[in-house]
């Protein structure tokens, strides 16, 4: 994802849909990992501040996170269309 369109809540938007795309196929659970580079830093919280829970952190920095997926989730944006095809 560029960084022009991170902090303008286009990453809430991908989330939801990604969540919402998961439910309707079953899915429960969901991992991300991160990996520090010198262009990613500005998303090294990323993953904690859209409620996924670290399993896993290892010396260099590089993490493992996961979220479960409730059918209680609350959309978290409110600016954004999603068109699908």
């Amino acid at each position: 994802m560029s960084c022009r369109v991170l902090k303008r809540d286009m990453e809430y938007a991908m989330l939801d849909t990604l969540i919402e795309t998961c439910q309707n196929k079953g899915i429960k659970k969901i991992r991300g990992f991160y990996y520090p580079t010198a262009k990613n830093a500005m998303v090294k919280d990323f993953y904690g501040k859209m409620g996924f829970s670290q399993v896993a952190c290892d010396a260099a920095g590089n993490s493992e996170w996961e979220l479960e997926i409730s059918s209680s989730w609350k959309r978290m944006n409110d600016v954004i269309s999603i068109n699908r095809k």
